[in-house]
Formats: structure tokens, C-alpha cells, sequence
């Protein structure tokens, strides 16, 4: 079995942020993300892409400033990656985008996909109400369209109507159990709702059939911390910052970040030697810079 060591920097998780303001900063992460909104969501390679833009967009920044040395000692990839996760949201949309399309992803009802396309149009100009309509168009003529059903839940989430949206979830995981997306927005909007205890279980039953998936790991062990189980909590972040780093996504930042946290939080109770068992069972070494 190949060990991988994991080398966590607390200045990067806990004193990044300064940097965010710098011009040079936004320079790079607007044309990086300028470039994420070329890469298609059924990429399959999606992650490699995204390095491959922030790579090109540091090094045309580089290549353009008259201080390239300065440049090349404070905007690293990991500021730009932060910046990013932060504030793209073509990333976010690839992130939380199915790869591949499966039987009810479309409807073989004209009527119904075209209510669905113009449900999705409303979704991405932010306009719910209308996407709502639409969306509810589209299951009321295909009631097993899997994906109108997931996105009428995006948008009755979106409008905080979080009961609704709960029902459009479970409407299409009867159709399709295994369903990505449906099994972690229940989840995330159960957490929303305050409903914890039905959050966990669909996190666990997210991480059942999605072993290799680290958003389960992520959304587990946040709610697991905040309900004072900060072993378990802090396992599966950690679990979630390895499985990011080996698939080289963006969002191993945010992980890195939430780690940073729990880092902070148990040192001022006094419990470091909790962090460090967990740390040591997935050779996480710390460094302070």
C-alpha cells in the first residue's frame, strides 16, 4: 500500500486571507475562471482541467508582470485555488454536476424537456419562482423525470422552502435510489432545516454507494464537529482533504480550511491529542510558517 504523506501548512488554512485583495490575485483567479467556463460539466478529466487553467493563468500573470520574481513568492496556486472556490461559480457548477448521464436525465416527452430547458434557463438567471413553475411543468407531464425533480428541489432550496424541496429529493430517489445529487442535497437541506439526524443518514447512505466521493466525507464530518462529535467530525474532514488532494480538486482548499478550524477550536479546549490521533491515522503532518 502506498503511504502518501500530507503536509498541512496552518499559515496557508488560517492566514491566507490578506492576500485576497491583491490586484495580482484577482488577476490570475478572474482569468482562471474566465477559463473554467469553457470546460464542459461531462468532463470526465474536469479536475486536470481546472489545474491546467490556474497553471496557464499564474503563468500568463508571470509572464505579463514586471515583478514576476514577487508575483512568483506570494500568488501561489493554493491562494488562487481558495480565491476561487470562493468566488467562481462556473467551478462550483462543475463541482456539484453529475459527469455522466444516466436514463433520467432527459424525457423522452417533448413537452416535458422543453418545460424542464426553460426551467433550467430561469434556474441559471436566478429567477426561482419561474423555475419552480417550469420544473413543476415537467414532472406534472413526466413524473419520472428524475432530474426535473432534482432541480425543482435546487430551486425550492434556493427559496428556502426547505420542506418542499426535501419532497422533490425523495420524489426522485424513489425514481432512481442511487441518484448523486438527490442523496447529498437531502442531506444538505435536511442539515439547513436543522434536521441533523436525518441529515447524517443520507450522508451515510451518500458514502455507502459514493465510497471514493469526498463531498459525503465533507458534509458528514461538519455536522458530526457541530454536534460534539469531534473525533468522528474531524475523521471524515480529514478523509475528505485526502480524497480531494488524490483527485486534485479545487476544493481540497476548503477542506484544508474547515480542518484549519477544528485545528484552532480544539486547541483552545485543550484537546489537541484528539487532532493529532486523527491526523496521525491519515499522516497528516502539521507545520506552522
Amino acid at each position: 500500500m502506498k503511504i502518501i504523506k500530507y503536509i498541512f501548512f496552518f499559515s496557508f488554512v488560517l492566514g491566507y486571507a490578506q492576500s485576497n485583495n491583491d490586484e495580482k490575485l484577482l488577476a490570475v483567479s478572474n482569468d482562471a475562471c474566465e477559463c473554467i467556463t469553457k470546460i464542459e460539466t461531462s468532463s470526465d478529466t474536469k479536475n486536470d482541467e481546472i489545474t491546467d487553467c490556474i497553471s496557464a493563468s499564474l503563468e500568463a500573470v508571470k509572464g505579463k508582470s514586471k515583478d514576476a520574481e514577487n508575483v512568483k513568492n506570494n500568488m501561489n496556486y493554493k491562494m488562487v485555488e481558495n480565491y476561487l472556490v470562493q468566488h467562481c461559480q462556473p467551478l462550483k457548477e462543475l463541482a456539484f454536476t453529475e459527469n455522466k448521464k444516466f436514463k433520467y436525465a432527459s424525457s423522452d416527452n417533448v413537452l416535458a424537456q422543453l418545460a424542464y430547458d426553460d426551467g433550467m434557463e430561469y434556474i441559471n438567471e436566478g429567477d426561482t419562482e419561474n423555475a419552480i413553475l417550469k420544473f413543476s411543468k415537467a414532472v406534472d407531464i413526466d413524473p419520472n423525470f428524475a432530474f426535473a425533480w432534482d432541480n425543482l428541489g435546487i430551486s425550492y432550496r434556493k427559496n428556502k422552502e426547505y420542506d418542499k424541496a426535501i419532497a422533490s429529493y425523495l420524489k426522485s430517489l424513489e425514481i432512481y435510489p442511487e441518484g448523486r445529487l438527490p442523496l447529498l442535497n437531502i442531506a444538505i437541506t435536511y442539515n439547513l432545516n436543522q434536521q441533523y439526524t436525518e441529515a447524517v443518514v443520507y450522508y451515510e447512505k451518500f458514502i455507502e454507494i459514493y465510497s471514493d466521493d469526498p463531498e459525503g466525507y465533507y458534509g458528514l464530518g461538519l455536522i458530526l464537529y457541530t454536534q460534539d462529535q469531534e473525533e468522528a467530525g474531524l475523521d471524515n474532514l480529514i478523509r475528505a482533504y485526502t480524497i480531494y488532494t488524490s483527485q486534485n480538486s479545487p476544493y481540497r482548499a476548503d477542506a484544508a480550511k474547515k480542518i484549519g478550524y477544528m485545528y484552532k477550536d480544539l486547541k483552545n479546549q485543550d484537546k489537541l491529542e484528539v487532532f493529532h490521533k486523527v491526523a496521525d491515522k491519515y499522516n497528516l503532518k502539521v507545520q506552522n510558517n
